[in-house]
């Protein structure tokens, strides 16, 4: 298994046509992985046609300015996870972050440096203040993010379900210095 060294030059790409071969085959090979912590995407998702129908939709989310959407990528080029700042809302300069990476690539830091990259990519774009909420279980998460500055607010009964079940979710915060 590869070393954290070897993501030392991790890239945020913006999401685009050209990967929708390749995250078809990120997001089918993980799907059981994701299945466990966040709720499913629909079955129509996991075909080609399923993925570029779901790019199209976040590259016009996108062009209105309310989803940035970013692949993680390592220096081959190659899918490692994905990083979105949503409900991006530049009156109130605040956004929210959800993120995942492939089970291949956990506990080697790539989610904690992708975050700290996109974050300096807020801070450029205005963005004062980004929320993120974490299932109460999810403890590699709940690192991810406290590595990263965020502070816990608050608990969120039934913020989604998840395989039928209502979870909880921690919301966590960081106001960011924009430059």
């Amino acid at each position: 298994m590869s070393s954290k060294k070897e993501f030392a030059e991790i890239t945020l790409e913006l999401l685009s046509l050209d990967d929708a071969e390749q995250l078809l085959a990120f997001e089918s090979d993980n799907k059981g992985w994701f299945d466990q912590f966040i709720p499913p995407r629909e079955e129509n998702f996991y075909s080609l046609h399923g993925v570029q129908a779901h790019i199209q939709e976040f590259l016009l989310d996108y062009k209105c300015r309310q989803l940035l959407p970013l692949l993680i990528k390592d220096r081959n080029h190659t899918i490692l996870g994905r990083l979105n700042f949503t409900n991006l809302d530049f009156k109130k300069n605040t956004a929210h972050v959800g993120y995942r990476v492939g089970q291949k690539y956990v506990s080697m830091g790539v989610a904690t440096q992708a975050l700290e990259r996109g974050i300096a990519i807020l801070k450029t774009q205005g963005i004062g203040r980004l929320f993120a909420y974490v299932e109460v279980s999810n403890k590699a998460s709940q690192k991810v993010l406290l590595s990263n500055g965020f502070h816990r607010i608050r608990v969120v009964e039934n913020y989604a379900k998840l395989n039928g079940n209502d979870i909880e979710c921690i919301e966590y915060s960081i106001k960011l210095n924009v430059v």
